[in-house]
Formats: structure tokens, C-alpha cells, sequence
């Protein structure tokens, strides 16, 4: 971005702030004074204070908007955008009282006429930065002018690409388009560049990406392709003589590094690989320390090693449920890996010292999942649910998550089963050759059947409860930032408050008596 868009945006906020802060004195003065000053003196006081508020937001606009951590508003979410203005109202409010002492002027000021004045700017500068968010989203931002890539893959890893490109560019590239490298440079005989077919492929291609007008290329080569190096050096070469920039995305064991498996080590950058051996012990259940793309990465390249197990995802109402039931806690403690669904369950690990903890939701796992595995390497069964949830479920998930290897769906009758329909089930589901099979019984129901048919089952079990109605649709998620803020909970309870707030209520109050006040 040009310092001149910088400036123009930056103006466009500082205008909106002076509007705020313009309305916010109005409604003061109506309500307070009723647009009547009883004193002389209170209007140079209050038109003083105006003008130092105006030229001081100035200052920390600019001040801020300079600032390295500076994100642009269109790409923050509601979140952000509240705790970036908020530092600002907390400076600009201590600065008004420091005015107010050093000209000794704190005892002739309104108490109440400051607290309009706080609260209705407040609310104004936030409804008004998120109109102007709202506009930008929905127009594009007309300051700024991404810069062109491509991105160059091969066929097997083009829509897990597409899928994490276009959502995770940010604002400085915009994806103009994904090109296989297959017939280029293809994996068997990828030497074989004195062949002229193969060399007119690569013509083409360095061709294509220069007549789309992109000044950038994104290659997506894995690490465990024989060969890589010479592909990676011969684009770069080719991409470099037509004066267009190369990224080259980093990979371990065929899988992508992400900027949440980097980590600083001094002077290094490294990509953190976890055995996953962490465990912290919440109200006797021992969670797993992790992150959702680790916990995925994880997974997937010791897939085989869990074969035949399950994978749990504990929240708080579960967690509780275990502290109670000896049965059900050595169920959650015997999985393969339990991972805290909560983020009261991350908050304790947290304190516990694993500062790097982080909330690993069943949704979250199944998206992150979803979208490494449309390269089709590994296989998914959906058991469990309702026939309707497994209806929509069939139609969207191959249009959200194109790529994917589904082997099959089932709902269940909701009753209990014979022995011979259970075999049955088994039967159907090592015959489908799923790597992933996802169990959506709804808690502790599918924890159970999971333990029950340990060592029975090919593939690895994940209890998801809930997941499958989030990906079908007929329950709404509650938005990222809701979910970053741990208030996904409450998002939920005002979904269904019948079902829930009994649950909720008791759970929490228990979770917080044992962990807090029993030091459990």
C-alpha cells in the first residue's frame, strides 16, 4: 500500500472519529444542559475541551496508525475493531483528565455531563468504524490495490490451495489464478527437459502467468517430491528472467507450514513438530496441549498408528460429567488423544504454564481436516446424526470441500441396537476403507460407542457431537470472533436456551467450584 492510500485511509477514520466526538457533544449538551449554559464561563470550558479531544484523537490516530501492529479495519474482525478503538478512547480519556488538572478546571467540570460525553462517544466511534468496515467489506476498498499471484500446484494439493488462498492472502495479493504443474514438470521423468513437448509446457506456463499481469508466484512443491529442488530452481529461473517474483511455500512431510506452526527460537524460525506428548490433567482428564493445525498435521502423518482408536473432544459439560463418572473419565483418558473443547478447560491449562495452549474445537478440527485432505490422500466416513443432517451433509460437503474422499454416510436408528445390526455397522465401515471415521452421537453417547468398539473399527474414530449439524447448516455457528472472545457457548445457549441452559447453568457452576475454589 502507497503512503498516499495509507494517509487517505487514515484520514476517512480520523473524519469518522470527528463526527463521533461532534454528535457525542451534542447529545451531552442537550441532555445535560438542555443547550442552556447557566454560566459564562462553561462555554470557553467545554468548547476548549472540544478542540484539545479533536487535535489530541488526532495525534493518536496518526500515532497508532504508524504503529508496525497496524491492521487495516477491513481486515479486523468486530473484535479487533473494539479493542483497537477502545485503547484509543482510554488514552484520549486520560488525556482529558490530565487537561482538565493541569488547568485546574476538574471541579467546575460536570461529572455527569463527562459521562455522556464517555459513553456516547463510545458508542458512536464503534458504530461508525463498523458501518465504514461493513462498506469496505462489501465494496472492496477503493485505496488500496492488491498485487497479482499466481499460484502453481500440483493437481492432487489444487483445492486444498484454492481453499487456503483465497481466504488467507490478506490484503497485499490477490489470487488471479491456480495452474497445475503436472504436464510441465511431470512427477515421473521430471529431468526429462531436453523433450520438446515438455519444455513447450513450461513456456506455456511461464507465459500464462505472465499475460494474467501478476507480478508474483506462489510455488506449491511438496517437500517428499522426488526431485523438488530441480522444479523449484528451474521456475524460479524461469519465472525470474520475465522479472516476476517467486514465493515458495515450505512444507514438512508433504504438508504445509502455516504461520501457526512457526515459532521463533532466537535468531531461527522454526516449524514447531509436537509428538504430542503434553498433557495436562483438568478435573482428572488429560488433555492434550496443542493447536487445531498441529492437532491436524499431528494426525495425519500418525494416521496409521490410530487405526482402531478414538480421538475425543472434551468441553466443560463433559469434563464435569468425567469428574463424576469413573467409567466415563477412564473412557476420555484411554483416547488416543483428548482435546479441550473449551475455552475454560485452555484457560486452566494455561495457568497450569502451557501459555501456548489453545482451544481445539470439534468444528475447528473438521474444517482444518476438510481442507487438508482434499488432496484425497485420506478417506472419511460420517456415522451417526439424523437421516436429514446426513442429507445436507452429503450435498454440501463435497461443494465446500471439493477433493474429498468420502466413502460413505449413516444415520443410525435412535434406539439401542441389536448385536447383529452392530456388526453389521462394523462390517459397512472397514469395508468403506475410511481413514477418518467421524462418530456424531452427541455426548457422552458417542464416547461410549467409540470406547465399546475400540480395536473393531479400521479407522481412527473422532466424536465430533454437534459437528455434522454445523457443516449441514441447520445450526449456525457463532462468528470467529465470538468464538477468539470464548463466548461461543452463550451464542449457542440463545440457539436453543431450552435445551441448554440447564446444562450450561450446572456445568459451569461446577466447573467452577472444582477447579477454582477445590483446586481440582
Amino acid at each position: 500500500m502507497s503512503m498516499s492510500r495509507s494517509h487517505k485511509r487514515r484520514r476517512i477514520l480520523l473524519f469518522v472519529d470527528g463526527v463521533s466526538l461532534t454528535l457525542s457533544y451534542i447529545v451531552m449538551i442537550t441532555l445535560r444542559f438542555q443547550w442552556y449554559f447557566k454560566r459564562e464561563w462553561m462555554i470557553p470550558l467545554y468548547s476548549m475541551l472540544f478542540i484539545m479531544e479533536i487535535l489530541f484523537a488526532t495525534l493518536v490516530n496518526v500515532y497508532r496508525g504508524r504503529s508496525l501492529d497496524y491492521k487495516p479495519i477491513e481486515d479486523s474482525d468486530p473484535l479487533e475493531v473494539f479493542v483497537e478503538f477502545f485503547k484509543n478512547q482510554v488514552i484520549l480519556f486520560v488525556f482529558m483528565l490530565v487537561v482538565l488538572m493541569a488547568t485546574k478546571n476538574t471541579q467546575l467540570v460536570s461529572r455527569l455531563a463527562m459521562g455522556i460525553l464517555v459513553i456516547t462517544n463510545f458508542v458512536f466511534v464503534f458504530t461508525f468504524r463498523m458501518l465504514y468496515r461493513a462498506i469496505l467489506i462489501k465494496s472492496g476498498n477503493p485505496e488500496f490495490h492488491r498485487r497479482k499471484i499466481a499460484a502453481l500446484v500440483y493437481s492432487p494439493d489444487i483445492n486444498a490451495a484454492r481453499a487456503h488462498l483465497e481466504k488467507e492472502l490478506g490484503l497485499e495479493f490477490s489470487l488471479e489464478g491456480i495452474h497445475p504443474l503436472d504436464e510441465a514438470y511431470p512427477e515421473a521423468g521430471i529431468r526429462l527437459s531436453n523433450e520438446d513437448a515438455v519444455i513447450k509446457k513450461r513456456e506455456e506456463l511461464v507465459d500464462a502467468v505472465r499475460n494474467s499481469g501478476c507480478s508474483d508466484v506462489f510455488i506449491c512443491i511438496p517437500d517428499k517430491l522426488e526431485l523438488a529442488d530441480f522444479v523449484r530452481n528451474d521456475l524460479v529461473r524461469r519465472f525470474g528472467n520475465v522479472g516476476i517474483n517467486t514465493y515458495y511455500a515450505l512444507s514438512m512431510d508433504g504438508q504445509w507450514i502455516t504461520g501457526n506452526l512457526i515459532r521463533e527460537l532466537g535468531y531461527y524460525q522454526a516449524t514447531y513438530y509436537t509428538a504430542m506428548v503434553k498433557r495436562c490433567n483438568v478435573l482428572g482428564v488429560n488433555f492434550a496441549v496443542s493447536n487445531v493445525e498441529n492437532a491436524v498435521r499431528y494426525v495425519r502423518s500418525h494416521i496409521r498408528d490410530f487405526f482402531g482408536k478414538y480421538i475425543c473432544f472434551c468441553n466443560v459439560h463433559t469434563t464435569v460429567e468425567a469428574s463424576e463418572n469413573a467409567d466415563y473419565m477412564k473412557i476420555q483418558n484411554s483416547s488416543a488423544l483428548t482435546f479441550p473443547d473449551g475455552q475454560p478447560i485452555v484457560n486452566r491449562i494455561q495457568k497450569a504454564g502451557y501459555v501456548k495452549a489453545e482451544r481445539i474445537a470439534g468444528p475447528d478440527f473438521m474444517e482444518a481436516m476438510f481442507n487438508s485432505t482434499m488432496d484425497g490422500k485420506l478417506s472419511h466416513f460420517f456415522y451417526g446424526s439424523s437421516e436429514e443432517t446426513i442429507a445436507l451433509l452429503k450435498e454440501k460437503l463435497p461443494e465446500r470441500f471439493p477433493g474429498m474422499d468420502i466413502r460413505g454416510f449413516y444415520s443410525p436408528p435412535f434406539r439401542e441396537l441389536t448385536e447383529a445390526e452392530d456388526e453389521e455397522i462394523v462390517e459397512m465401515l472397514n469395508s468403506s476403507g475410511a481413514d477418518l471415521v467421524w462418530i456424531g452421537l452427541g455426548a457422552p453417547k458417542q464416547e461410549k460407542w467409540m470406547a465399546a468398539h475400540e480395536g473393531k473399527i479400521h479407522g481412527v474414530m473422532l466424536g465430533v457431537g454437534a459437528g455434522f449439524n454445523f457443516f449441514a447448516g441447520n445450526i449456525k455457528r457463532a462468528p470467529r470472533w465470538v468464538r477468539k472472545i470464548g463466548m461461543e457457548w452463550l451464542y449457542r445457549l440463545f440457539q436453543d436456551p431450552k435445551r441448554l441452559f440447564k446444562r450450561y447453568f450446572e456445568s459451569n457452576i461446577k466447573f467452577i467450584w472444582k477447579a477454582i475454589f477445590m483446586g481440582k
